[in-house]
């Protein structure tokens, strides 16, 4: 079997056991190395066909008058960036996830779906985007814009900011890693009679950038912002914002401060900070002055933000459960390695090379499901 052939039947495998478990949609293959033009190629290159072809590109499966509300778009990983996305119909976007050179048994070809932006717009409510790289690569990149109700990011690497509209409601926000290549806030949100939303969830992020969700006119509120590890830019404001629960959060820089709640500190309880001063004499808050005592002591971009076990500074939160981004009662609400889609994930293929008879080869796949 040619190596070309061997991949086909890799992904078309994936796509088997992705289909297994979500039955009540259709899923579309995206891979921006596909031959797909829409009239005489269907992504054939990689096992495309008229009825269900693989799309070069996000914007192309959302103008196909077959893509209906409610399918999934399985973005596929890529040694090219993809192009900027519209959304405006209600998708399930899962990419490949990222740091998959780092971590183990998470790809089979370690390539991630990198792309400048990606903006939710009329027609898109209750869409996701999860398992995908969104990169800075210019001016407006690094970013995805929300610009209706009902949006959920989740288990996405994002590297400049999410930008909120006006008058915007119910945008979760979870489980992604903010890096800080580019010295932004993770949420950003303002202009002329800018309207801030009222109930955005902040949950089981890893944030090394500031949250600071507020300027000189508005101060934006976070209905939820629980279980997060803040490792912003140190001796400096991390985090400005409103919220009704502030909970099982570590904010680990040295020197970080806070203004929860305009600085009344109400609703913050059972968080882990660097600095005595920090949330002093709310309920269950823990001063840790070192913490390579409470994480591990080595790890991947993302898994050396994991604690460890059995140390006395790594004390339950609220729930009973472990503080930071890798805690929570509910499994699937945790932060999780690559940000892997809770979708089969094959890992390793091998074949020994030899023909069998019918001139076949043996495949092995191994694969594995993600909370």
């Amino acid at each position: 079997m040619k190596a070309r052939q061997l991949l086909l039947s890799v992904a078309v495998c994936a796509t088997f056991l992705l289909t297994s478990i979500t039955e009540a949609q259709t899923i579309w293959r995206v891979n921006n190395q596909s031959n797909y033009n829409g009239s005489t190629l269907f992504g054939d290159n990689y096992g495309g066909t008229p009825t269900f072809p693989v799309f070069k590109e996000i914007n192309e499966a959302v103008a196909s008058s077959n893509v209906t509300a409610g399918d999934t778009l399985h973005i596929e990983g890529s040694t090219m960036d993809y192009a900027n996305a519209i959304i405006t119909k209600q998708l399930t976007i899962i990419g490949p996830g990222y740091f998959l050179t780092e971590n183990p048994n998470v790809s089979n070809d370690t390539y991630d779906a990198r792309i400048d932006r990606i903006t939710f717009d009329a027609g898109s409510e209750f869409s996701q985007v999860i398992g995908m790289n969104i990169i800075d690569d210019g001016f407006s990149d690094g970013t995805i814009f929300v610009n209706t109700n009902e949006i959920t990011i989740k288990r996405c690497r994002i590297e400049v900011t999410v930008d909120i509209a006006s008058e915007i409601s119910n945008v979760y926000i979870l489980q992604n890693f903010f890096p800080n290549i580019i010295n932004t806030n993770a949420i950003t949100g303002g202009g002329f009679n800018y309207v801030p939303p009222q109930d955005v969830i902040f949950n089981n992020n890893i944030c090394e950038k500031k949250l600071i969700f507020s300027d000189n006119n508005f101060t934006g509120t976070l209905l939820e912002c629980n279980n997060n590890i803040f490792n912003g830019p140190e001796n400096e404001l991390n985090l400005e914002f409103n919220t009704s629960s502030f909970q099982n959060n570590i904010l680990r820089a040295a020197g970080i401060t806070a203004n929860i709640n305009s600085g009344t500190n109400n609703n913050v309880q059972y968080n882990t900070v660097s600095d005595a001063g920090i949330f002093t004499g709310t309920t269950g808050n823990l001063w840790v002055p070192d913490m390579s005592t409470l994480f591990v002591a080595s790890g991947t971009m993302d898994g050396k933000y994991q604690l460890q076990e059995g140390v006395s500074n790594n004390v339950a939160g609220s729930d009973g459960s472990e503080r930071g981004a890798y805690g929570g009662v509910v499994l699937t609400n945790r932060y999780n390695l690559s940000g892997l889609g809770a979708i089969p994930v094959v890992y390793e293929v091998s074949t020994t090379g030899v023909s069998e008879a019918g001139d076949q080869l043996p495949v092995t796949i191994q694969a594995r499901t993600n909370n």
